[in-house]
């Protein structure tokens, strides 16, 4: 298929299937690249505001366990911890004392929601949001609280409780505790102190992009989830907390791809707390996170293919422009003929190839031109003896013949007449043969035949006869000169050598439609089947090869004389491919030879 594009095809294909695999190649990387800058920034923007939320959780548990520290810390408020019994007698300016003794912890801002202080033994609660309360605070009692039953058999160290309702005021606010039992030297424990902050500051650590789905856990030191809580945001959807656990305990921090229970791809971001051990995770909706990638990529692909058909576009144009010099010569080469040997290339000016091509083929063409004078000079002259070597072949067995049949017919008187007429008749014969004619009417043919004929006749007398019945329209046709008579000679030779007389020869030709055809029959014994196919293969090769006509005539065998071959290579001469001959024996007995051409108008 390759071996039929023209240059320009094979010059625009090669090079673009080069220039399409260094921009796929080009393209490609620099999309991956691209992708994985974008995707790694992505990732390190979400690590990095994963770890500004992992500080502010810690700073806000630290400061948390601060105040819980500095409460057992403080010796004013120790004293009515270890003796609660006193609280109910305290005056105005103990419980003022007091009360300013836990803001202090606290801070100027608040920034514990509440502080509580609660006595086993006693069974006081203490906050100094309600000091004069105890009494109320303490009636829900810790039993009524399961969220402290794990801090009930903890060893007294610090416990971060997970979001709850606060159970010591009438509103339940949501919030998260960190809480520590309070013990003596002896470890007897006379208690807890819990520090509270609201439910509300946990959702404040994160705040979302709200053009990306987006969710935000924190799981504690044990895997269950910390925040949110189902019995504070019953709205909000935990089915895939359950999903994000097992794919986030593999280290202290990093992403990870996790499909949802809808089958989405989310990708998940996580980092584990220094201070507590909680794991803070971020989820994100992968496909919307990384939107941006994707149409970073899109951008990049269709420029690629922008930049793709440009180039392709403007190669098509230079390998059109470049092979168009090749293609105005192959334009004007087939113009180029043995009458018409010039490129006629126009517009040579503006290109220098063209210029040099068109030179180089004028000198190129002037030398073919002077070489094909003279080869056709040559053939001339050689068609030309070969025709006049053809034409004054006669058999001298016939010339011996005949002068025998003169000499034997002079010797009576009464024949005087008939060596008179044989006399003329072969005089008018060897003349005929002797002109320098090339070519000659059906009519002057057939005269010379005849001729021929009756000198036959005299001397086979009753043994021999022949008829001619020519149609007047072929008389006056052209053919070579002597074309007629080998047919005749060629049957008297080889046709009648097995028959017994009377032998009898018949010459018909006609004219139809601008056709004429002349055919020469006998009725002797016809002519060897394998003899015909041999004739009849040298008659193919001339209508195939008409130069090889001259040759075939030469390479005729001597047993066939000017024969068949000989004379039908001369018709070929003359008229050319439009010549035709056919060979064939006859049903009854005998040879038929035919031949003729087509008259141009």
């Amino acid at each position: 298929m390759l071996q039929n594009w023209s240059l320009q095809k094979k010059i625009f294909a090669t090079y673009s299937i080069i220039i399409v695999l260094i921009i796929v190649c080009f393209v490609a990387t620099f999309a991956v690249y691209a992708s994985k800058m974008i995707q790694n920034n992505l990732y390190s923007g979400t690590e990095r505001l994963l770890q500004k939320i992992t500080e502010q959780f810690d700073g806000l548990i630290g400061d948390m366990e601060r105040i819980n520290v500095s409460l057992l810390m403080d010796e004013n408020l120790n004293k009515h911890l270890y003796n609660p019994g006193s609280i109910p007698s305290l005056g105005v300016q103990e419980t003022r004392k007091l009360t300013n003794s836990i803001f202090s912890i606290n801070g100027p801002f608040s920034s514990a929601y509440k502080i509580v202080a609660f006595n086993f033994e006693h069974k006081y609660a203490l906050s100094p949001q309600s000091v004069d309360n105890a009494d109320t605070l303490f009636k829900a009692g810790i039993d009524g609280i399961p969220i402290f039953e794990s801090l009930a058999i903890s060893d007294g160290g610090f416990k971060l409780l997970p979001p709850h309702l606060d159970n010591w005021s009438q509103l339940q606010v949501p919030v998260f505790s960190l809480s520590r039992k309070i013990m003596d030297a002896a470890g007897k424990e006379y208690g807890y102190i819990e520090v509270q902050q609201r439910y509300s500051e946990l959702s404040r650590l994160y705040d979302p992009d709200p053009s990306i789905d987006s969710e935000f856990y924190i799981f504690n030191e044990a895997g269950n989830l910390f925040y949110p809580q189902p019995i504070i945001d019953p709205l909000k959807s935990l089915e895939d907390a359950g999903l994000y656990q097992t794919s986030i305990f593999d280290g202290k921090s990093g992403s990870t791809t996790v499909r949802n229970s809808k089958g989405e791809a989310r990708l998940l971001t996580y980092r584990q707390s220094p201070l507590t051990g909680h794991v803070i995770v971020i989820s994100q909706s992968r496909q919307e996170a990384l939107a941006s990638v994707n149409l970073l990529s899109t951008l990049i692909l269709g420029a690629g293919l922008l930049i793709l058909i440009v180039t392709l576009i403007i190669l098509y144009s230079s390998s059109k422009r470049l092979t168009l010099p090749l293609r105005t010569l192959g334009s004007s080469l087939k113009q180029v003929s043995l009458s018409n040997l010039a490129l006629n290339i126009e517009n040579t000016d503006k290109n220098n190839e063209m210029q040099l091509l068109d030179r180089m083929f004028k000198k190129m063409f002037s030398r073919l031109q002077h070489s094909i004078e003279q080869i056709t000079e040559a053939k001339e002259r050689e068609a030309k003896a070969q025709l006049l070597a053809l034409q004054s072949q006669i058999n001298p067995h016939f010339i011996h013949n005949t002068l025998a049949t003169i000499g034997a017919a002079a010797k009576h008187a009464d024949q005087r007449e008939k060596v008179v007429e044989m006399c003329r008749q072969l005089s008018s014969l060897l003349h005929y043969t002797t002109s320098s004619a090339d070519c000659v009417r059906v009519e002057d043919e057939l005269q010379y035949t005849k001729n021929y004929l009756n000198l036959l006749k005299y001397r086979y007398e009753e043994h021999f006869s022949f008829a001619i019945d020519v149609d007047r329209e072929l008389l006056n046709i052209e053919i070579p000169r002597i074309t007629i008579q080998p047919f005749v000679e060629n049957a008297m030779k080889h046709a009648f050598n097995t028959v017994p007389p009377p032998w009898h020869i018949r010459i018909c030709g006609t004219f139809r439609e601008n056709k004429w055809e002349l055919s020469i029959s006998d009725d002797g014994a016809g002519a060897d089947e394998s003899r015909l196919n041999a004739i009849r293969e040298r008659v193919d090769v001339i209508i195939a090869n008409r130069e090889q006509s001259e040759d075939t005539a030469s390479e005729e065998t001597e047993g066939e004389g000017l024969g068949i071959v000989n004379t039908f290579a001369r018709l070929v001469l003359l008229f050319g491919e439009q010549t035709w001959m056919t060979i064939e024996n006859l049903p009854e007995r005998g040879l038929r030879v035919s031949f003729g051409a087509t008259i141009k108008k």
